[in-house]
């Protein structure tokens, strides 16, 4: 995804990706179980990105990735459940009476409400707990797709941030140097 790209396409583009890791592992778990470890492999890197994929590495991610992907997906599975019901609040509850809830005695004030209230709670979820279990899940991948030595990101790639550059150099999760050997980037 390029730098350019707006912050909601961001947390959408994420949000999708974290929610599809659990399906997509357990086909890829399918897929290389009936000896089919090569369309195991594309379909991980499909979602994943990066290659390296391997039937090995595939049943290992899945494995490894369980609780991050099945988190993430009961997660954005209650955003969507709730959204669909916040946002088309006239269509489920027309019928009931509406008067006492939050915002009434109109519909269009408990619709008001129950929208708002939602899309706030909506923005902190998807920004803070789906996107932290995104980048664990991005991170599990990268780790298990590289050789020693490549687990660095620079700024501006997917899954680089301040705390992970020690020295500010712009590259982040460089191994430490052993004893006065100073660090050395590719």
């Amino acid at each position: 995804m390029s730098p350019s790209t707006t912050p909601i396409r961001r947390t959408l583009h994420t949000t999708a990706r974290a929610f599809l890791a659990l399906p997509a592992g357990l086909v890829a778990v399918v897929l290389t179980l009936t000896g089919q470890p090569g369309r195991a492999a594309r379909l991980r890197a499909r979602l994943a990105g990066g290659e390296g994929w391997t039937g090995r590495r595939v049943l290992g991610r899945a494995v490894l990735g369980l609780p991050l992907d099945v988190a993430a997906f009961v997660l954005v599975g209650y955003a969507l459940f709730n959204s669909v019901r916040n946002f088309g609040y006239p269509l489920w509850y027309l019928d009931t009476d509406y008067h006492q809830a939050w915002g009434g005695p109109t519909m269009a004030g408990v619709w008001t409400v129950h929208g708002l209230g939602w899309l706030l709670c909506l923005v902190v979820l998807l920004h803070w707990p789906v996107r932290w279990l995104a980048g664990g899940q991005r991170a599990l991948d990268r780790r298990l797709t590289s050789h020693p030595g490549r687990f660095r990101l620079r700024r501006g790639e997917p899954g680089h941030d301040g705390h992970l550059d020690r020295d500010g150099d712009g590259v982040a999760c460089e191994r430490r140097p052993t004893g006065h050997e100073p660090c050395r980037h590719a």
